[in-house]
C-alpha cells in the first residue's frame, strides 16, 4: 500500500469507488449463499416429512392388512356382529387403500385430475360400497386435508360423488346371497315322514320281538 501511495498515477477516489461497488457484489453473492442455504434447509425438511408420510403410509397398510386377513384382528376396527358385517368392513378397508394410493399418485402428480375422475367414476361410484364409503369418511376427509394438493384431490372425489347422488342414479346395494333353505311346509312334511318311518321300524322291531318270543314258547313245549 505504501508503494501505491507513492505512485502519483494512483486515484485514491477511483479506488474507493471500486472498492464499495466490490462490497456491493460481494453482498449480493452473500445473499444468494443464503438463500441456497435456506431453500436446501426447506428441501431436506420436505423429504424427511415425504420419508415420514411413508413410514406412516407403509405402517398404516401393514395394520390393514393384518386386519384383513385376521377376523380376530378385525374385530379392533369395530364390532362385528356376523360374518357379512366382518365381510362389508373388509371391503371397506380396501378401498380406503384404494383410495389413499390414489391420493399419493395425485399428490406426486402422476395421476392426472382426468384420470382421477374417471377412476372415481368407474372403479368407487359405480357400486354400492364404494359410495357408502364416501358417505361416511367425506367429512372426515375434506377436514383434514392439510395441503392446497390434498384439498383438491379430495373436492375432485367429492364432486363425482355429488354429480352421482344429485342424478339420481345412486347404486342399489348389492343382495345377499340367500341359502337354500326348506320352506316350513317342507320341514313340515319332513317331519310327517321321520315320524312315520320311526313308528314302522318300532313296530316291525316289535312284531319281530313277538315272533322271536312265540318261536321259543312253541320249542320250550315240545
Amino acid at each position: 500500500m505504501s508503494k501505491i501511495a507513492a505512485s502519483p498515477d494512483v486515484d485514491w477516489e477511483q479506488l474507493s469507488y471500486i472498492g464499495q461497488t466490490y462490497g456491493a457484489a460481494s453482498a449480493i453473492f452473500s445473499a444468494l449463499a443464503l438463500t441456497g442455504v435456506a431453500a436446501s434447509l426447506i428441501l431436506q425438511a420436505r423429504q424427511a416429512r415425504a420419508a415420514r408420510k411413508e413410514i406412516e403410509r407403509n405402517h398404516h397398510f401393514q395394520l390393514m392388512e393384518m386386519a384383513i386377513n385376521n377376523r380376530e384382528l378385525l374385530a379392533c376396527w369395530g364390532a362385528l356382529d356376523s360374518e357379512h358385517e366382518a365381510r362389508i368392513l373388509r371391503q371397506q378397508l380396501y378401498l380406503n387403500l384404494i383410495v389413499s394410493y390414489w391420493e399419493m399418485m395425485y399428490e406426486v402428480g402422476e395421476t392426472s385430475t382426468q384420470m382421477l375422475r374417471s377412476h372415481a367414476q368407474t372403479a368407487l361410484f359405480s357400486q354400492r360400497l364404494g359410495y357408502d364409503f364416501w358417505t361416511d369418511t367425506r367429512m372426515a376427509r375434506l377436514a383434514v386435508a392439510n395441503n392446497a394438493r390434498k384439498r383438491r384431490f379430495w373436492q375432485i372425489i367429492d364432486e363425482e360423488y355429488r354429480a352421482v347422488r344429485s342424478s339420481r342414479t345412486v347404486p342399489s346395494k348389492t343382495s345377499r346371497p340367500r341359502r337354500n333353505r326348506p320352506s316350513p311346509s317342507a320341514l313340515a312334511s319332513i317331519a310327517v315322514v321321520a315320524t312315520t318311518a320311526a313308528y314302522w321300524a318300532v313296530e316291525v322291531l316289535r312284531r319281530k320281538k313277538k315272533g322271536l318270543a312265540a318261536g321259543r314258547a312253541g320249542q320250550a313245549e315240545d
